[in-house]
Parts: C-alpha cells; structure tokens; sequence
C-alpha cells in the first residue's frame, strides 16, 4: 500500500464510524472521561451503544459537528427465533431444511412489527431527523444535524482520543424522553469495530507479483469443474465493500492476463424514508450514492476517493475464479463532516479548504448488509473484515443472549433467505484482539467476529507454494509463524459468545469444547503465496500482490458459485423461496462431508479436502515479549485451516452428485 492510500485510510479508520466531526482545542480545565454505562437509566428502554470505548479513552472536548449517522437496532418479534430458523434451514434432516423465506415473511414473523417501526421512527423524525430503514426491519438508520441528534438521544457529544485516533462519543448515558422498542445504537461512538483482513506480500515471498488466476484455478481445481461446464454461469456473486471501486478494474484484470472475467455491478445502500403521516418528511440526509473513484492521493473524501485495495482484491478474486457468474458490489456513502487542511473536524456546511469526509464503505457494512438483505437477489456473499469478539460484545450481540443483536439477526436473515455468507477468520492468527476497538489491546486468544456468527461460514488462509502453472511445489500448510507469518496468520481458535448448541452440525475429530470454533475451512491467503491485484485501472494501473484471509473468503465465494451453478443443472434445484437452487449456509453440508459424527469422518472427506497437517498460527505477544500460544494444524479439523482446503470440482460433486 502506498503511503498517500495508507494516510488516506488511517484517516477513514479514525473517523469514519461516526459520521460526524469537530474542530477541538485540548483545555486541562475540561473534565474527565464519565464513567462508562452500557444501558439506559431507569424508566427506559434497555439498550446498547458501545460506551465500553471510553474505559481508556481521554476526554478532549465538546464536538462541534454538523450532520451524522446511525443504526438504530429495532426491538423483533422473535430475534432469537429467526436464528434458530435460520440454522435449521440449512441443516439437512431438519423439517424446515432449504425452506427459504422471502423478505416479507422475515419481517412479518421476526423483524420489529410495523406499530414498533412506526413508534420509533415517529420519535426521531419529531426531532427534524432524516429516518430511513429496509423492508426486513431490523434496524432504522437515523441521521441529521448534531443539536437534532442530541436532544433526541438526551446527551451532548464529546470528542475523546485513544493514543493518536480521535473519536466522537457521547458525554453522558443515550436516553429517551419516552420508552422505545429499541435494542442497541451503533456507530453513536465513532472509534471503529471492524478491520480490513487483507495483508501486503512483503519480501522473501515465493511470489514477488502475486499468483495469477490461472494458477489458483489449477491449484485448488477450478479448472476441472469448467471443464464440466460450471462457471457460475446464472448465478449471483455479492461483496459487502469496504472501500471505493472502479468499474474498470476487472474488465482490465481481464485483459491483463488474458482470461475472462464476470461483470462487475454497483449496488448502492439506498434507506427508504419511513412514511410518517402528519410529521412533515425532514430533508434527506441518508444514504447517497457515493462519488466516484480519484486517483492515489493524500486528501479526504470526497474531493479525494482513492481505491482501498480491499475492493480490487474481492472483485478481482470472485470474477476471475467464477467467470460465468455475476458479481455485485455493495457500497454505502454517506455525507457528513468536514476536514480541513490540518486534519481538524469542522462543522458542516464545509466552508473554503475544507473537505466533506462522508461514511463510506467499511463504516457502513451493516446497512449494506440490510441492502442485500432487502434486495435478495445474490446467491453467495463475501465479507472481508472483522473485529475481535471481545469488542464487538454489547455491540452487535448482548452478552447474556448473542443471539438477539444485530449482527446475528442481519445474518440470520441471509441465510432464512438461502443466502450463503463466507467471511474471512481474520488476520491475527490465534489473537484477534491484537486488532482492538479500544487500548490496550488484549493479550490472549481471541477470534474475529463476524466470522464466529453460527449464521456463516468461516474461511481461513493457507501458504500454497505453486510453480507457473499452479502445481504445488510442496505441501499446503496452515498460515501462520512456522510459514513466515509471525505478524499475521489466518485467524483460528473458540468462540467465548456462541455455544455448539447454535452450531450442532459442527462435529467430528478436532473440534474442541462447548464453544463455536473457527474457522471452517481455508484457501489460499498467506502473503508469502500470495494474489496479484490490478488496482488504479483509470489512472495507469499498478499490480501489487496481497495476501489475508480476505483473499480466501472471495475464492471461497467464486468456488461455491460453481457449486450453486451445478445444483441449479439437477434435481438440488428444489428449495422453496426465491431461488431454488440455493443451499443457506453451507456450513451444515461441509461438516457432513468431514464427519458423520463426533469421532468418525466421512468417506467423502478424503476425496473432497486437502488434510492441511502443518502449521501454526501463534503470533507475536502484544506485550513484545515473545511469542504466544497459538494452534497447530493436525489431522482433521484445527483451529488454524477448519476442515482442511476443499478442490472445486470434487466440492461440487460430494454437494450435488453432479
């Protein structure tokens, strides 16, 4: 990554979340962090926001803002129920197993009922606020001007710093002035909960450019299930983006190597005004559609709007390795605060050498999450970023019940509608929390979440050594310190939120506790083996070679498009719901085909997925004072590479006998 996108980025990461900014002077007059609260005070509503931010953050002073956003968690019908429909959707045997649900039918039995949607939105848009949501209606996004959002929410905003990232956050406890059916508030505290899970091939790699299509194809087997006649061809391929895209990327990665690539389409977050009849509609302040793609540069969106790397490495993968499909790319932008030339937060409207920094990308996955939700038109979804568990708790899931937040819902909802989610286990090996929300970071096995949830399929990173045409020159090993990752490593270990009893069809050798372990299988994402990425096409194009589990879960998404493709071509096809090809989460299918139970694999196993037996994903202590226990590859399922490395033809074969 060049030093102008690193700036560009580190400035998105720091203030991104919130949507809002403030110019601030330090005084030692000012008082100190409150203590943090996570609910609201009696004679309201129960809900979260993510105070935990602020147990060592410093308080600097009042934001002057001008308008912002947020998601507003709605209170459904049955949150705990749809996930429990969801696994059984997926699960082969169950009575509901490929009973896929339309939209409609989330919202009408699990989502916020329309009276809560109502009751909600009319308490906000009272205020002057802009209220949009999404037809599943699980959360609300609710942005407008800072005095607006404060007399809303009961509180003021402050701006605080951890280390050098400023962020916004309020100064005392949200409350309402009446109760609302309302669960949780996210990205109120700006200071970011998810990381980009891609890495940068450095010096010593077996591969100096990164690997082109051609030799991942004929690694894993791509190449035999085209010869079948599978492409992806009728199926639909979705990115939930962090980052800016250019349609002209692929076409050129095309080009570049000499190969055909699927099209590429920009899907984005549109929230719909919730009608309110007798409150006049305030202005549109939502969600807009982003602006388009700069050249490299050092400035702040949206006069400077460079690529992320992150949207090149998953549009390229998926539409190099599924050529026939279609692939569509989801991307949120919302307008928001100004930057001047210093880097200090002003208040909108910008005034003359100022820039406007919106919410784009990464800052707003989860309502583009309730985009493809709500759209329900791709088959199979990538996402490539995380956090640790422990930060995320009490922010997208309650401690007590995980699976009444919004991040289980919103995956939940995929997979009821037939949705298949592969997500990237991260890219900290055994130590997720060494990427933290909050300082300092903890010391001890962690694992990434969204890649815990029981609604997806989690997908882990391997070294694959290849010649030029994509043989293995030696054996595929699990990344991690041993193949030369000692700073990254694919990301592995036990849940501490989600039980097995969300996960029953987690079984076999090698899979340890009462917890969700992860990850569920692996593909290449080890740096030192790593993918060429084109990036930049309209301005030049440059080739750099990347490298994390963010290229695993997109291989792993253009893999299962093949497989969706061949299930579409036989009697598989017979699922209800929109599509009837479509399978739900795959993880239930892919345990089936490594063990019948807890102690006996399954004769499909050995036939279908590569046994990756070495590796380790310890990791560099935080503390720098040496090294830390990780996992080791073994035979079966680990904590480093899941189930092993599956071969697209043979996958399509133990899936759907064709």
């Amino acid at each position: 990554m060049n030093r102008t996108r690193a700036a560009a980025l580190a400035v998105a990461l720091a203030l991104g979340g919130c949507g809002g900014g403030s110019h601030v002077t330090p005084s030692a007059a000012l008082p100190t962090t409150p203590t943090p609260q996570t609910t609201a005070p009696q004679g309201q509503a129960t809900f979260t926001y993510g105070m935990d931010a602020l147990q060592s953050a410093q308080y600097v002073g009042p934001a002057t803002l001008g308008s912002f956003g947020m998601d507003v968690t709605l209170q459904a019908q049955n949150a705990s129920g749809l996930v429990e429909y969801a696994r059984e959707a997926s699960t082969p045997g169950s009575p509901n197993y490929r009973h896929f649900l339309t939209v409609q039918q989330i919202a009408a039995n699990y989502g916020a009922s329309q009276s809560t949607v109502s009751t909600v939105a009319s308490y906000f848009a009272s205020y002057g606020l802009h209220v949009g949501t999404w037809p599943q209606h699980l959360s609300l996004y609710v942005s407008g001007s800072q005095h607006a959002m404060e007399q809303a929410l009961g509180t003021t905003l402050g701006v605080y710093k951890q280390g050098s990232t400023t962020f916004i956050a309020p100064r005392t406890t949200p409350k309402f002035a009446r109760t609302l059916p309302v669960t949780a508030i996210t990205h109120l505290v700006s200071l970011p909960r998810q990381f980009r899970t891609w890495v940068p091939v450095g010096p010593g790699a077996f591969t100096t450019s990164g690997y082109s299509p051609q030799q991942i194809r004929n690694a894993f087997d791509y190449t035999g299930a085209y010869n079948a006649g599978y492409t992806g061809t009728g199926i639909t391929i979705g990115i939930v983006g962090t980052g800016p895209f250019s349609t002209a990327d692929v076409p050129a990665y095309g080009a570049m190597f000499a190969t055909n690539v699927a099209p590429v389409s920009q899907h984005n977050v549109d929230d719909q005004s919730v009608a309110l009849p007798g409150i006049e509609s305030p202005p549109d302040t939502g969600f807009q559609a982003p602006p388009p793609v700069t050249a490299p540069c050092s400035g702040v969106l949206p006069a400077c709007n460079p690529e992320d790397v992150e949207a090149q490495i998953d549009t390229e993968a998926a539409a190099s390795l599924a050529p026939g499909s279609q692939v569509s790319f989801y991307l949120g932008y919302a307008p928001g605060y100004c930057v001047d030339s210093g880097g200090n937060l002003t208040p909108a409207p910008c005034a003359t050498g100022t820039t406007p920094y919106p919410v784009l990308g990464i800052n707003a996955a989860d309502d583009e999450i309730q985009q493809v939700i709500a759209e329900n038109s791709v088959d199979v979804l990538s996402l490539s970023y995380g956090g640790s568990e422990q930060g995320q708790a009490s922010y997208y899931f309650p401690n007590a019940d995980p699976t009444t937040g919004l991040g289980p819902m919103e995956f939940a909802a995929l997979a009821a509608e037939g949705i298949t989610v592969f997500v990237s286990s991260g890219d900290a090996g055994a130590e997720g929390c060494q990427r933290p929300v909050y300082q300092p970071a903890i010391d001890q096995a962690c694992v990434s979440y969204p890649a815990t949830d029981p609604s997806v399929t989690s997908v882990g990173g391997v070294n694959a050594p290849l010649n030029n045409v994509g043989t293995l020159t030696n054996q595929i090993t699990g990344w991690g310190y041993l193949t030369g990752g000692g700073s990254g490593g694919s990301g592995g270990g036990v849940s501490q939120y989600f039980p097995q009893s969300l996960t029953p069809w987690q079984q076999g050798p090698g899979v340890t506790g009462s917890m969700r372990n992860q990850p569920d299988l692996s593909l290449l994402g080890d740096p030192s083996t790593g993918m060429a990425v084109l990036i930049d096409a309209s301005f030049g194009s440059a080739v750099e070679a990347a490298g994390g589990t963010s290229v695993a879960a997109p291989e792993m998404a253009a893999m299962w498009a093949l497989v969706l493709q061949a299930c579409a071509q036989s009697s598989c096809a017979s699922a209800q719901g929109v599509k009837a090809y479509r399978l739900g989460n795959a993880a239930p299918l892919l345990y089936g085909l490594y063990a019948t139970n807890a102690t006996t694999i399954a004769p499909t196993y050995a036939s279908t997925f590569y046994d990756v037996l070495y590796g380790d994903n310890q990791q560099t202590s935080s503390t720098g004072s040496g090294l830390d226990p990780g996992y080791n590859a073994a035979t079966g399922y680990d904590q480093i590479t899941g189930i092993g490395v599956p071969f697209a033809r043979a996958l399509i074969k133990a899936v759907t006998k064709q």
